[in-house]
């Protein structure tokens, strides 16, 4: 039974505390990957170039991803049967890259077997099921990853770094951005296939949950299934963040703004080398020289623009790094199953919200966000 008690118990958990292992897992971590679909194909490649991984086992349904695998990695065993990877003796590790529906079941299979897991976002699509991994994976010792890969990535931990300098002033509010023509999915709509990288995003950069959420959505292509959806977290301190997800766009465009006090800036992952830039922005309260003693008017301030350099590896090895040497040392990952949890959560009210054609539901707080670290 989930209660609020345990929940709160493990969120509150160090992500950097040791866990002990008896897995006896040193040097290099030996991983099978589970579907090598379009993103398995990236995880198999990343996987085979990391110095402390040894790429073990590929495992799709379907003949010909099989025969391509086969192909170009020829070192490594290909199966078809999940049961087939997961009783191998020689893995330590397993990475799920399947459709969201499938992730449940794949993932508690693999803790039992007691391998590592990293599974792709979102953890699950039923807040309850994201719980049962996340204590799994305690219970079990075993690591337990959710692919939140801009946790990993350099321009939103620049853009964190930024935005924790006092200079920067208190942050009034986010506006996310993650549109495209497709590709177009056939198991979950839009909100489903891209919000959760910008909610992981908006916890990362604030250290909280939402008090509240509200989602609108709409159907083109697929009745019952939104192309489109509009989604607006409410925050603590009357911080808002508003997210608009689409695979029905004429452009692609990730982008993050974030608007304080002081300064204001503006991440967009589509341009990497100047990705992110930082205004020098904003309205000041001053006496009004027309009006009756003690009114005020609000001057706008336009200073420079800071381009600050961001560097950093590929978010995805950066990921699988951070995996892999989480798992060796036993330590708790960054977006270790409670985060997986959290994001759940709010897509969970998202869903709702949509259901109720906009109506505001409001967020459990049991799930508590602990800080998610530089």
């Amino acid at each position: 039974m989930v209660t609020q008690s345990n929940v709160n118990q493990q969120a509150h958990i160090d992500e950097h505390a040791p866990q002990e292992r008896s897995d006896g897992s040193s040097g290099h971590l030996r991983v099978g990957v589970i579907g090598c679909g379009q993103w398995g194909q990236n995880y198999l490649r990343v996987l085979s170039e990391l110095e402390q991984t040894k790429l073990v086992v590929a495992c799709d349904t379907r003949p010909d991803i099989r025969q391509r695998v086969a192909a170009r990695y020829p070192g490594v065993r290909v199966v078809a049967s999940v049961d087939e990877l997961l009783s191998a003796e020689d893995i330590q590790a397993v990475v799920v890259a399947t459709d969201a529906r499938s992730h449940f079941a794949l993932a508690s299979a693999a803790l039992r077997a007691g391998k590592h897991t990293l599974c792709e976002k979102p953890l699950t699509t039923q807040v309850e099921e994201a719980v049962a991994l996340a204590q799994c994976a305690d219970a079990c010792q075993r690591t337990l990853m959710v692919g939140h890969i801009f946790r990993y990535n350099a321009g939103v931990n620049a853009l964190r770094q930024e935005i924790l300098d006092p200079g920067f002033g208190e942050v009034c509010y986010l506006c996310l951005v993650r549109t495209n023509l497709g590709p177009i999915r056939p198991d979950v709509n839009a909100a489903w296939d891209l919000a959760p990288h910008d909610i992981s995003i908006v916890l990362h950069l604030l250290d909280h949950m939402p008090l509240r959420v509200t989602a609108q959505g709409f159907s083109y292509l697929q009745a019952g299934r939104e192309d489109v959806v509009f989604i607006t977290l409410e925050m603590p301190g009357g911080v808002a963040a508003h997210l608009r997800v689409s695979w029905l766009d004429p452009r692609k465009v990730r982008e993050v703004t974030v608007v304080g006090r002081q300064r204001m800036a503006v991440l967009d992952d589509v341009q990497p080398m100047e990705g992110l830039r930082i205004y020098d922005k904003g309205a000041r309260e001053e006496p009004s020289p027309y009006a009756s003693y003690g009114e005020f008017q609000y001057v706008v301030r336009s200073g420079e623009v800071r381009i600050p350099p961001v560097r950093g590896d590929e978010p995805l090895r950066e990921q699988a790094r951070h995996f892999v040497q989480a798992a060796l040392a036993g330590r708790r990952p960054l977006s270790d199953g409670w985060d997986g949890v959290r994001v759940v959560a709010i897509m969970d009210a998202i869903q709702r919200s949509l259901k109720a054609g906009g109506v505001p539901v409001e967020m459990e707080q049991r799930y508590v966000l602990f800080s998610s670290g530089a």
